[in-house]
């Protein structure tokens, strides 16, 4: 007959423990998916990195869902550099390198699907990809229009004002064309209308006619424009 004063101890394991854990690692988990879905790599990366801690806690993972911590990080990572990369876009195009400014928005188009792919997120909304289609156009216009200003010196200075004067008026109207594209590119502005629907881009009539000359024209050369 047992000892009627003897302890009696419950084996039941105490739960209370893993089941705070598990609910944690789920709230956790859901701030880090509303943090990717906001952008914010950076913060889903550290959320992410508590959940999967409560997780462990938990004894389970089967609260968790998306990209993990590291992959959240890289995301983070590359989210900085395109960043940097539109910082220094905006930069170069307000300088008017547009060569420059392409290379920097092609780089932070780069980045940001880099960024989406390890975060899994949708960040990478075509803006960069824009900018560098207009920073191309923009360097594009600037090389006619340096080209064009060559052209006019060298028939001015061979004597041949008429064609001079055509060459000029290109140059102009390229360059106006390529500011306008480079402002448009730049860095937040992308998708602004780059130049007037009546005005001509990456055109000028008056020079398809007129090859730019290797060398200067001689100064008994007849003017293209008589």
């Amino acid at each position: 007959m047992p000892d009627t004063n003897e302890e009696v101890f419950d084996a039941t394991p105490d739960t209370t423990a893993t089941d705070d854990a598990y609910t944690n690692a789920q709230d956790l988990q859901a701030q880090a998916d509303q943090a990717v879905a906001g952008g914010d790599y950076a913060t889903a990366a550290d959320l992410r990195g508590q959940a999967e801690d409560a997780a462990t806690q938990a004894g389970t993972t089967d609260m968790l869902d998306g990209s993990d911590a590291a992959d959240l990080q890289t995301a983070a990572t590359d989210q900085q550099t395109a960043a940097a990369a539109q910082q220094q876009e905006a930069t170069d195009a307000a300088s008017g390198n547009y060569a420059a400014a392409t290379d920097d928005a092609n780089n932070a188009a780069y980045y940001t699907a880099n960024s989406d792919f390890s975060g899994g997120g949708a960040t990478d909304t075509g803006v960069a990809s824009t900018e560098a289609l207009d920073e191309s156009w923009a360097n594009w216009d600037q090389q006619t229009a340096d080209e064009n200003a060559q052209s006019a010196a060298s028939y001015a200075e061979a004597g041949l004002p008429d064609d001079a004067a055509i060459y000029a008026d290109a140059a102009d109207t390229a360059q106006a064309n390529s500011d306008a594209y480079g402002a448009a590119g730049e860095f937040d502005t992308a998708g602004a209308a780059p130049v007037a629907e009546d005005t001509a881009v990456a055109e000028e009539p008056a020079v398809a006619e007129a090859p730019v000359e290797e060398a200067a024209p001689s100064a008994d050369e007849t003017s293209s424009a008589e």
